[in-house]
Order: C-alpha cells, then sequence, then structure tokens
C-alpha cells in the first residue's frame, strides 16, 4: 500500500528550497526545522473570498494549496501518489473505491468522510474542475465504508490522476468561500482588506512550520514594493523595491500562478471569432505593459485595434493587478467608433455578465489545472466554454511539452496576455519553499531561520 507523504517530510525530500534562501542540510533534517514566527506580505489581489474549485479565484491561485489539499498528490513524472486517501484506488467489481484516511478533520474541525468525496467531486465537475473530471463518473457514498466513495466503470489510474487536480481538491461539506475551511497546514480567516493565514494543528499532511502569514490587500502594484523597500514587509510582491532594492534581498520566482486573459463575448461579433483575442493580445506593445510586473510578454506582431462594437472592458474590481492591466490595455485596443474603456466590477457581477453572454471584453486571471501543455489547454478552454473543455480532455491533442500557453488558443475565443509568476524579493532569514510540481510555493513547508529577526 502506498502511504501519504507528510508536509515534514517534503521539506528534506522533493520540495526544492528557493536557491539563495536554501537551508543547510542539518536544518532540513526530520524534526530540525525551526517552528514559528510569520511572514508578512501585501498583495495587489482580493482578500475576502477564496475558493479551491474556482478556476478563476486570484486568492486561490495563491493561497488553495495552503489551505486545502487534493486526495492525491502527483510526482515529477505524473505519477499519482495518496495524500488525503488511505491508498491509491481499489478495484471493487467494475468499480472503483478512494477511501479516506481514517480521524481526518479539517482546519474547523468538521470530520471527514465519504460524503465529503462526493460533494467536492460534484461541486469542482460544476466550477473549474470539469475538464479534470471529464472521463470521471459521479460518485457515490460506499454502502459498507462510511469514509470510502465508488465510482462506477471507472478505471483507478485514470481517477487517481484526475483527483490530484488542485481543483479537485478535498471540501467539507457546505463549503462556504468567505470562511474557506480544508486539511492544509494553514487555516484562512478572510476580510475585505486581510487575508491571515494561522497553523494549523490538525492539518491531515501536517501543520505549517511558520505561526502565521499575514497578507494585506493592496490597491496597487506599488504599495508591495514600497513596503518592502521601508522593511515592513518580509515579501516584496514582484521586486526587491521600489525606489531602491532593499539591503540583503533574495530574488526569488517560483513558478507561474496564472495567466492573464483578454476573453470576448457574443456581443463581440466577427471580433468574437476563436483564434480573434489572441491575434489582439499578441499585438499588444510590451513596452505598454512593461511596468506592470507580467511575464512571458513576446515581442509584438500584428494590429491590436479593436474592430468590434464599443465596449467595457470587465475587469475585477477587488484585484488591482488585474485592474491596472485593464486600464493599459484598453486604449491600446481602441479605436474611434470601437472605443473600449476599462471598467472595474464586482467579481460576481462579472461573472453574472459572462454566464448571460454580456461581456463583450473582460480581463481575468486563469488557473492551471496542473502541470504541463495539455493542463494549461484545458484550464484556457474552461475559461471559454465548458463544453469546448470537455471536448479537449476527452479528445486531447497531442503537444509538445515545450507549448506556450499562447500557442494552444487558436481554436478559443481568449487571448493569453501574460503570465502571472509568484516571484520578488524576500528577506534571507525566510526560507520559501517551492511546489512538488515545481510551480508555486509551498507555504507550509516555509519557515524563518531563527536568530535574525
Amino acid at each position: 500500500m502506498s502511504r501519504p507523504l507528510p508536509r515534514r517530510a517534503l521539506l528534506g525530500g522533493a520540495a526544492a528550497l528557493l536557491g539563495a534562501a536554501a537551508v543547510p542540510a542539518p536544518a532540513r533534517a526530520l524534526g530540525r526545522t525551526p517552528l514559528g514566527g510569520r511572514l508578512s506580505m501585501h498583495l495587489p489581489w482580493p482578500t475576502s473570498s477564496l475558493d479551491p474549485h474556482e478556476l478563476n479565484d486570484p486568492a486561490a491561485a495563491l493561497f488553495a494549496s495552503a489551505i486545502a489539499d487534493s486526495l492525491y498528490g502527483a510526482d515529477a513524472a505524473g505519477n499519482p501518489y495518496p495524500t488525503l486517501a488511505a491508498a491509491l484506488p481499489s478495484r471493487e467489481g467494475d468499480a472503483a473505491v478512494v477511501r479516506l484516511r481514517e480521524g481526518m478533520r479539517t482546519a474547523r474541525l468538521a470530520k471527514l468522510d465519504g460524503r465529503d468525496i462526493v460533494s467536492s467531486v460534484e461541486r469542482a465537475r460544476a466550477r473549474g474542475g470539469a475538464a479534470a473530471l471529464a472521463d470521471v463518473p459521479s460518485p457515490a457514498r460506499h454502502p459498507k465504508d462510511p469514509l470510502a466513495a465508488v465510482f462506477p466503470r471507472a478505471d483507478p489510474a485514470r481517477l487517481a490522476r484526475a483527483l490530484a487536480s488542485p481543483l479537485v481538491a478535498l471540501l467539507p461539506r457546505g463549503f462556504d468561500p468567505a470562511a474557506p475551511d480544508g486539511t492544509g497546514a494553514f487555516r484562512a480567516e478572510l476580510g475585505a482588506r486581510r487575508l491571515t493565514l494561522t497553523r494549523n494543528d490538525v492539518a491531515a499532511r501536517g501543520p505549517a512550520f511558520l505561526d502565521a502569514v499575514e497578507v494585506v490587500r493592496s490597491d496597487d502594484l506599488t504599495t508591495s514594493l514600497r513596503a518592502f523597500e521601508a522593511e515592513r514587509d518580509d515579501l516584496g510582491w514582484l521586486g526587491a523595491g521600489l525606489h531602491t532594492n532593499r539591503r540583503d534581498a533574495v530574488r526569488f520566482d517560483l513558478g507561474v500562478a496564472g495567466w492573464i486573459v483578454l476573453t470576448t463575448g457574443p456581443d463581440a461579433g466577427l471580433f468574437g471569432q476563436p483564434g480573434v483575442a489572441q491575434r489582439l493580445v499578441d499585438a499588444l506593445p510590451p513596452e505598454r505593459l512593461a511596468h506592470l510586473g507580467l511575464f512571458a510578454l513576446p515581442k509584438a506582431h500584428g494590429d491590436p485595434a479593436w474592430g468590434g462594437p464599443p465596449a467595457e472592458l470587465l475587469v475585477d474590481e477587488s484585484a488591482a493587478h488585474l485592474v491596472e492591466v485593464a486600464e493599459a490595455v484598453a486604449p491600446i485596443l481602441s479605436r474611434p467608433g470601437h472605443e473600449v474603456t476599462a471598467t472595474p466590477v464586482a467579481r460576481a457581477e462579472l461573472g453574472r455578465r459572462r454566464a448571460r453572454g454580456k461581456a463583450t471584453l473582460a480581463i481575468e486571471l486563469v488557473r492551471p489545472l496542473g502541470p504541463g501543455p495539455l493542463h494549461a489547454l484545458l484550464a484556457l478552454a474552461t475559461a471559454d466554454s465548458r463544453g469546448r473543455a470537455l471536448d479537449l480532455a476527452r479528445h486531447p491533442p497531442r503537444l509538445a511539452q515545450s507549448a506556450a500557453p499562447r500557442s494552444l488558443t487558436a481554436t478559443l475565443r481568449l487571448g493569453v496576455i501574460a503570465e502571472v509568476r509568484i516571484a520578488g524579493g524576500v528577506m534571507p532569514d525566510v526560507a520559501l519553499a517551492r511546489a512538488l510540481n515545481g510551480e508555486g510555493w509551498d507555504l507550509g513547508a516555509t519557515f524563518r531561520r531563527p536568530g535574525r529577526r
């Protein structure tokens, strides 16, 4: 039987630590990692909601893995291993069975059983995990084992890979994005201006090394750099200072958190056809976006002129980074008679207008479904059309491993503008841990060396 990998084992094993902030070998030994300390930062992202199953949730792109776990993980070769499950899926007749480890509770002390597997899978299917679950049948609670769920006619190996997606995290029944709960290393407390992660002492894979991570929502891209330079924060988002680099700061880049995309709706007419949005954003001059801390901005080619009707470029008003992107992109697209106006709205309103086909243009963040180009394609397709995403998941194309996300959108009504990466500057006593799949951070395995602060 495969054994779940505890968080404390990750730090000394597969989880790579940030270059210059890596920990000396003796400190990595089990039980020797320093406990305690806090990490503070300002981020230009919303802090009032966090939903691991939502594809477009910026807070989830950064912090879902800190509060929730998937039933399975995947190693560098893509092979699944149990994390919250007691073992890899077993075969019972023509069905596959997934059984939870015994005695697991969430950070808010909710007991978990097979009903939570069923509710999580169906909740994820209705949201961002639809493509990951394309070949996964609806589960039912096991008739004899309260900790298990039965997936009729499911292939156990394919089921384990699907349940390893971060968009299919195990969440308790009745999950509330405003008061999120899960089995992760931290418990989250959310507010309009602040998100606080505190150590979850009953975490299924081991509690965090840090006492807490304090995140304050900023209204622009410069606040974090200013606070870091002034030595008020421990981490500077996208840089090591506003006017000058903070002394002794260590640069870090822990990979992709998501992609900023331009989406088009039915009202866009011919400019809402598949592939058009990507052609538009491929023509955006990178020098006009250089101040936005974006990554993977190619040299411009083509014409960025919007030829559709005058349109609002909708954007989540609580995501300052996206608002600044929208305000930079709108005047580049605009032409007389075809004006584009950046329009911040509430995220719920943006979702409603997109669902009704009344969002001619919008700027959004899309989270990865997992590592590699196929997961990138499925995530982007889900953001465009659930039906299109399901079709691609069931009939996946052959993709080069090096395929860039912006090369995958020829059949989609959205275009990839740039990557959002977890990058910037950090104090040298903070050892940031990289996620096992190489993209993003593992805040549960992050710690502070003692004696410096």
